[in-house]
Protein backbone atom coordinates (compact mmCIF):
# COMPACT_ATOMS: atom_id res chain seq x y z
CA UNK A 1 0.00 0.00 0.00
CA UNK A 2 1.69 3.15 -1.44
CA UNK A 3 1.49 6.17 0.34
CA UNK A 4 0.03 7.80 -3.25
CA UNK A 5 -2.84 5.43 -2.57
CA UNK A 6 -6.10 7.62 -1.69
CA UNK A 7 -6.58 5.21 1.66
CA UNK A 8 -4.77 4.13 3.96
CA UNK A 9 -5.52 0.17 5.12
CA UNK A 10 -6.44 0.13 9.20
CA UNK A 11 -8.13 -3.34 9.16
CA UNK A 12 -9.29 -5.83 12.33
CA UNK A 13 -7.24 -8.29 13.17
CA UNK A 14 -9.36 -11.08 12.81
CA UNK A 15 -9.68 -10.34 9.54
CA UNK A 16 -6.17 -12.15 8.62
CA UNK A 17 -8.08 -15.02 10.49
CA UNK A 18 -11.15 -15.06 7.58
CA UNK A 19 -8.78 -14.88 4.85
CA UNK A 20 -7.05 -18.36 6.22
CA UNK A 21 -10.53 -19.91 6.71
CA UNK A 22 -11.24 -19.23 3.02
CA UNK A 23 -11.76 -22.89 1.23
CA UNK A 24 -8.49 -22.29 -1.43
CA UNK A 25 -5.48 -20.38 -1.43
CA UNK A 26 -6.36 -18.90 -4.70
CA UNK A 27 -9.53 -17.26 -2.74
CA UNK A 28 -7.28 -16.27 0.08
CA UNK A 29 -4.95 -14.91 -2.54
CA UNK A 30 -7.76 -12.99 -4.36
CA UNK A 31 -8.88 -11.48 -0.87
CA UNK A 32 -5.80 -10.03 -0.54
CA UNK A 33 -5.87 -8.77 -3.76
CA UNK A 34 -9.02 -7.26 -3.35
CA UNK A 35 -8.62 -5.60 -0.03
CA UNK A 36 -5.25 -3.74 -1.72
CA UNK A 37 -7.37 -3.21 -4.59
CA UNK A 38 -9.95 -1.06 -2.30
CA UNK A 39 -7.20 0.90 -0.54
CA UNK A 40 -5.67 2.06 -3.98
CA UNK A 41 -9.13 3.13 -4.93
CA UNK A 42 -9.28 0.64 -7.93
CA UNK A 43 -11.84 -1.22 -6.79
CA UNK A 44 -14.99 -0.12 -5.13
CA UNK A 45 -18.09 -2.33 -3.37
CA UNK A 46 -21.66 -1.48 -2.95
CA UNK A 47 -22.53 0.99 0.21
CA UNK A 48 -25.00 -1.64 2.55
CA UNK A 49 -27.34 1.64 3.70
CA UNK A 50 -29.78 -0.22 1.21
CA UNK A 51 -30.03 -2.89 2.66
CA UNK A 52 -33.61 -3.99 4.25
CA UNK A 53 -34.94 -2.94 7.45
CA UNK A 54 -33.70 -6.53 8.82
CA UNK A 55 -30.52 -5.84 8.62
CA UNK A 56 -28.79 -4.35 12.04
CA UNK A 57 -28.25 -0.51 11.72
CA UNK A 58 -24.58 -0.96 12.85
CA UNK A 59 -23.87 -2.34 8.75
CA UNK A 60 -25.41 1.08 7.19
CA UNK A 61 -22.33 3.21 7.51
CA UNK A 62 -20.27 -0.23 5.79
CA UNK A 63 -19.75 -1.10 2.07
CA UNK A 64 -19.19 -4.50 0.75
CA UNK A 65 -17.16 -5.96 -2.11
CA UNK A 66 -18.38 -9.13 -4.19
CA UNK A 67 -15.60 -11.73 -4.54
CA UNK A 68 -14.97 -15.49 -5.88
CA UNK A 69 -12.84 -17.40 -8.11
CA UNK A 70 -15.06 -17.11 -11.48
CA UNK A 71 -15.43 -14.06 -10.89
CA UNK A 72 -14.00 -12.97 -14.14
CA UNK A 73 -17.04 -14.45 -16.12
CA UNK A 74 -18.69 -11.47 -13.89
CA UNK A 75 -20.37 -9.75 -17.35
CA UNK A 76 -21.16 -13.63 -18.73
CA UNK A 77 -22.58 -15.06 -15.85
CA UNK A 78 -25.18 -16.73 -17.37
CA UNK A 79 -26.76 -19.68 -15.56
CA UNK A 80 -23.85 -18.86 -12.36
CA UNK A 81 -24.35 -18.33 -9.37
CA UNK A 82 -23.95 -15.33 -7.72
CA UNK A 83 -20.02 -14.78 -5.59
CA UNK A 84 -19.85 -16.55 -2.95
CA UNK A 85 -17.72 -14.40 -0.64
CA UNK A 86 -17.66 -10.41 0.65
CA UNK A 87 -15.56 -8.11 2.13
CA UNK A 88 -17.18 -6.06 4.42
CA UNK A 89 -15.32 -2.41 5.31
CA UNK A 90 -16.37 1.09 6.03
CA UNK A 91 -14.10 4.53 5.89
CA UNK A 92 -12.83 6.03 8.63
CA UNK A 93 -11.06 10.00 9.35
CA UNK A 94 -7.23 9.90 9.51
CA UNK A 95 -5.44 9.01 12.25
CA UNK A 96 -6.40 11.42 14.81
CA UNK A 97 -2.82 11.21 16.40
CA UNK A 98 -1.13 15.01 15.30
CA UNK A 99 2.56 13.54 15.03
CA UNK A 100 0.84 11.46 12.14
CA UNK A 101 1.24 12.79 8.95
CA UNK A 102 -0.82 11.01 6.89
CA UNK A 103 -4.17 12.29 6.65
CA UNK A 104 -5.42 9.86 4.31
CA UNK A 105 -8.84 8.73 5.04
CA UNK A 106 -8.77 4.92 6.49
CA UNK A 107 -10.10 1.79 4.90
CA UNK A 108 -11.04 -0.14 7.46
CA UNK A 109 -12.21 -3.93 6.65
CA UNK A 110 -14.34 -5.43 9.63
CA UNK A 111 -14.73 -9.28 7.92
CA UNK A 112 -13.92 -11.19 4.71
CA UNK A 113 -16.54 -14.39 4.90
CA UNK A 114 -19.04 -16.21 2.57
CA UNK A 115 -22.11 -15.22 1.58
CA UNK A 116 -23.97 -17.92 2.18
CA UNK A 117 -26.10 -17.51 5.98
CA UNK A 118 -24.69 -13.90 5.82
CA UNK A 119 -21.68 -15.01 7.81
CA UNK A 120 -19.45 -11.99 6.50
CA UNK A 121 -21.95 -9.85 7.86
CA UNK A 122 -22.65 -11.19 10.85
CA UNK A 123 -18.76 -11.08 12.05
CA UNK A 124 -18.48 -7.54 10.72
CA UNK A 125 -21.82 -6.46 13.26
CA UNK A 126 -19.92 -8.77 16.14
CA UNK A 127 -17.08 -7.01 15.68
CA UNK A 128 -18.73 -3.45 15.22
CA UNK A 129 -20.52 -4.26 18.58
CA UNK A 130 -16.88 -3.69 20.50
CA UNK A 131 -16.81 -0.47 22.29
CA UNK A 132 -13.01 0.10 20.48
CA UNK A 133 -14.38 -0.44 16.81
CA UNK A 134 -18.17 1.19 17.38
CA UNK A 135 -16.42 4.13 18.99
CA UNK A 136 -14.71 4.80 15.36
CA UNK A 137 -16.48 7.95 13.19
CA UNK A 138 -17.06 6.66 9.71
CA UNK A 139 -17.20 9.15 7.04
CA UNK A 140 -18.32 8.85 3.24
CA UNK A 141 -15.35 9.26 1.06
CA UNK A 142 -14.92 11.25 -2.06
CA UNK A 143 -14.34 9.23 -5.45
CA UNK A 144 -10.59 8.37 -5.48
CA UNK A 145 -11.18 9.03 -9.06
CA UNK A 146 -12.25 12.54 -8.58
CA UNK A 147 -8.86 12.79 -6.30
CA UNK A 148 -6.55 11.91 -8.61
CA UNK A 149 -7.27 13.72 -11.34
CA UNK A 150 -7.26 16.79 -8.69
CA UNK A 151 -10.45 18.41 -10.24
CA UNK A 152 -13.34 19.36 -8.74
CA UNK A 153 -16.65 19.12 -9.88
CA UNK A 154 -17.44 22.96 -10.30
CA UNK A 155 -13.78 22.23 -12.71
CA UNK A 156 -15.26 20.23 -14.99
CA UNK A 157 -19.00 21.41 -14.77
CA UNK A 158 -17.54 24.47 -16.15
CA UNK A 159 -15.59 22.31 -19.02
CA UNK A 160 -18.45 20.95 -19.94
CA UNK A 161 -20.72 24.37 -20.19
CA UNK A 162 -17.05 25.31 -22.29
CA UNK A 163 -17.23 22.78 -24.31
CA UNK A 164 -20.78 23.28 -25.13
CA UNK A 165 -20.57 27.29 -26.16
CA UNK A 166 -18.03 25.81 -28.69
CA UNK A 167 -20.30 23.65 -30.93
CA UNK A 168 -22.45 24.64 -33.07
CA UNK A 169 -26.22 24.49 -31.91
CA UNK A 170 -28.28 22.43 -34.67
CA UNK A 171 -31.84 23.89 -35.60
CA UNK A 172 -34.48 21.77 -37.00
CA UNK A 173 -36.09 22.65 -40.71
CA UNK A 174 -39.30 22.73 -38.79
CA UNK A 175 -41.09 25.68 -37.13
CA UNK A 176 -41.15 25.40 -33.40
CA UNK A 177 -44.56 25.02 -33.12
CA UNK A 178 -44.92 22.01 -35.56
CA UNK A 179 -42.00 19.64 -32.77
Amino acid sequence: MAASDPYRGDHLLEVGDDILKLKSLQLQKLALIRIAQLTSGEAKGTRLEQMSDAWPTELRDCWKLYFDEQENDVGRRLNRQAPRYRIVYRFLDPVPDPANRDRRPRLQVLAVGPRYQAEAYERAVSRLARPEVAGERTIQPAHPARQRSGQRAGERSKRAQEDQRQQPRQTSARPRHQR
